[in-house]
């Protein structure tokens, strides 16, 4: 078997061996967990009325309507429990496995594209928004996949060419329609038509998504004023391992690492635009500059690790070309280390995801659990950020008792009135992402000025986005100190 056979196998088997990999790692247990808190708002939000689904979209969310519009349709063909529609959306992860295979293959050839394609599969973050019931992970799939339209088309001709872009026209309607980010996408799509010959057709089609925004402009003047996380500072130097490996080992948290993590990824990045400078993998880099520069000029945060999964394949096919590179250099050691520490760094991080619970999203059953264990009919019940009120909403034990949910419209301070409102109930504390809208724990701290502790539940994760603190207290005691 001469080399170009022995290469062109061994990128066969790569993605033979990714997309095992990915849907082993994206089924694994995908029904079983709870819904998170943006799940159960995404449901609740999907299987509205269409003219409250819009209302609501525009005013009480700062994302487009085309996911929820589908899934509207979805649940109303299927009817399936919640988590059930996990299903519909992992599929998705698959896909951009395969369409991050098929660009690797395409500019850097099959080793390459293996590398790249093992390195998409074992992407901790990719495979959690996979898990999840929500667009981040479709519109990633979307955009590689869109990415690889345009290139084809460029190249086409007759008929073919003609389908190819008609494809692509639908994704970059599409993907704006369904995470505003990914305009960003479209944007650079855009420039790259505009340098590229044979590409202009992108540019076109650019302006086109542009023009079927605007029916729905109106929303957006409403919406992006509370976009983006306002205010909030960016932890630079974690932006890199947070993207890259999401749920690493808690050694790779120092500082030094993070540092020499970030400075590793910025290295494989520049050297892989470089080789691929013929290629559009430098254009797939622009979106997350167009999100630094904007985190930085508008002051928000535009770096939220969620936001970051367009990125992933990128840094995948650049990892590819690299270790490609070095390998057809005959840089053997070299070229194997790069993909070897790349691997392993999110395969360990990857396993941490799937068997380590410290390092999963809530599980609101055993919430549940503890809170049906203990809870009687009086009980009261404040929620100290409103989005957990959404997962435990058909549990009788919340269901049929007196709430309080702390919200931007409904802040601490109005609850703890409505506490005082009744002493002689139990009360029932539920605290998750508590510097939403009580940095200071203005409840907590008045619960246990005022109450007797009956019972204490909690759990520790890793993002402390997923930690939870269920606490039931006793009628009043005591006033609260002045």
């Amino acid at each position: 078997m001469n080399g170009a056979r022995r290469a062109g196998l061994i990128g066969v088997v790569g993605l033979g061996l990714a997309l095992c990999i990915g849907a082993f790692a994206i089924l694994w247990h995908l029904g079983d967990k709870s819904l998170t808190p943006d799940e159960a708002f995404y449901y609740g939000e999907s299987i509205l009325p269409i003219p409250q689904l819009i209302d609501f979209t525009a005013r009480a969310n700062f994302h487009p309507p085309l996911f929820y519009l589908v899934m509207h349709f979805v649940d109303s063909a299927l009817h399936w429990p919640a988590t059930a529609y996990r299903y519909v959306t992992a599929p998705f992860g698959l896909l951009t496995i395969a369409a991050t295979w098929a660009l690797a293959r395409r500019w850097f050839g099959p080793i390459a594209a293996a590398v790249a394609a093992l390195i998409a599969a074992t992407a901790p973050l990719l495979v959690s928004e996979a898990h999840l019931f929500r667009m981040y992970g479709i519109v990633t799939a979307l955009a590689v996949s869109s990415w690889w339209l345009l290139t084809s088309a460029e190249v086409a001709g007759g008929w073919r060419r003609r389908w190819l872009w008609l494809g692509y026209g639908v994704l970059a309607i599409a993907m704006p329609y369904t995470l505003y980010l990914g305009s960003f996408v479209v944007a650079a799509q855009a420039l790259y038509g505009l340098v590229r010959r044979g590409a202009l057709p992108a540019a076109g089609w650019a302006v086109g998504s542009l023009v079927a925004l605007i029916p729905w402009y109106w929303a957006i003047r409403i919406q992006l004023p509370q976009g983006g996380f306002p205010g909030v500072a960016v932890a630079w130097w974690s932006v890199a391992p947070d993207t890259l490996l999401f749920t690493p080992p808690q050694a790779l948290d120092a500082a030094p690492v993070q540092i020499a993590i970030t400075l590793g990824a910025i290295i494989i990045v520049i050297a892989g635009a470089w080789l691929g400078r013929r290629t559009a993998l430098p254009f797939l880099f622009i979106p997350v500059v167009l999100q630094i520069a904007l985190s930085v000029a508008l002051h928000k945060d535009l770096m939220v690790t969620r936001y970051l999964a367009l990125t992933v394949p990128a840094f995948a096919i650049a990892s590819g070309a690299v270790s490609g590179a070095l390998i057809a250099a005959r840089q053997w050691i070299a070229g194997v280390l790069v993909a070897v520490l790349v691997l392993a760094g999110t395969s360990a991080s990857l396993a941490n995801y799937l068997f380590v619970p410290y390092y999963q999203t809530t599980d609101w059953y055993a919430v549940e659990i503890a809170l049906h264990e203990h809870a009687q009919p009086a009980d009261a019940i404040v929620f100290d950020q409103w989005g957990p009120s959404m997962v435990l909403a058909a549990s009788p034990d919340v269901r049929d008792h007196s709430i309080y949910k702390v919200s931007a419209s409904s802040g601490p301070e109005a609850a703890l009135r409505w506490l005082d409102g009744q002493p002689d109930a139990r009360v029932w504390y539920v605290e998750n992402v508590v510097e939403s809208w009580d940095p200071k724990r203005l409840l907590w701290h008045h619960l246990q000025a005022t109450r007797p502790l009956l019972y204490s539940y909690s759990q520790l994760h890793a993002a402390r986005a997923n930690d939870v603190l269920l606490q039931l207290y006793g009628p009043a005691a005591r006033k609260a100190p002045l």
